[in-house]
């Protein structure tokens, strides 16, 4: 199953683009416009059993911006509709596979300066006012573009489960209310994985972080260069 699951990835991505790349010394820093992308997909198990460490913490940075399809995304940010995404292909292969789950897909227009960009990520099945992926990811450029994922995967099962693990509460995005019907639809935390990883890339690459569990394809580009054509 794991290696369907690599050949499955490897007709996604590039082989160049799925492992970290060699970063060229002399790539000028540009704060500049960007068009971001991001892909996060579940792999369904064939391990269900396998434990996770339940001592993690689950933290929303300071700052926390959200890119709203509304209209009401912060300055400076615009979503992009679904037919001007590069990387509907890549989603596509994902969501037919059967082997994985497709959990978050958007693109979106944004500045990227020295400082982080920390932007709110969720999607899945919504469970007591919670999604299955919640967390942030954090955006920046000095010499090289770097990503920054704080994303967790939750697994919620009926109450009345037996549960053995202690997991912490889910953190509420800043600024946001849960109503207090969805707090009681009566569901238990059975799991939560988290993905923190640090990735520094060049622009227009492909980039795939990996994980038992969880997996990011991301691709940033720069507006002026941009073809509406993958690498």
């Amino acid at each position: 199953m794991r290696l369907i699951q690599i050949s499955i990835l490897l007709c996604l991505l590039s082989l160049k683009s799925f492992a970290q790349t060699e970063l060229d010394p002399k790539e000028q820093n540009h704060e500049r416009l960007y068009q971001v992308e991001l892909i996060v997909f579940a792999r369904n198990e064939s391990n269900p059993q396998e434990n996770w460490p339940n001592d993690i913490k689950l933290i929303y940075p300071e700052n926390l911006l959200s890119v709203k399809a509304d209209g009401n995304s912060p300055e400076g940010f615009s979503l992009l509709p679904a037919n001007e995404r590069l990387l509907n292909p890549q989603a596509a292969t994902l969501a037919r596979s059967g082997s994985y789950t497709l959990l978050y897909h958007q693109a979106w227009r944004q500045m990227i300066y020295g400082r982080k960009a920390n932007i709110a990520i969720s999607g899945g099945k919504t469970f007591n006012g919670h999604q299955e992926l919640e967390g942030s990811i954090s955006l920046s450029v000095a010499q090289y573009l770097k990503v920054q994922t704080n994303l967790w995967l939750t697994q919620f099962a009926p109450a009345g489960t037996n549960i053995t693990d202690t997991w912490p509460e889910l953190p509420n995005i800043p600024n946001t209310d849960i109503s207090e019907a969805d707090k009681s639809q009566g569901y238990l935390i059975k799991r939560i994985v988290k993905l923190s990883e640090v990735r520094t890339m060049r622009s227009s690459e492909v980039h795939y972080i990996d994980h038992p569990l969880l997996g990011v394809i991301v691709k940033i580009i720069p507006v002026e260069s941009q073809t509406g054509k993958t690498n």
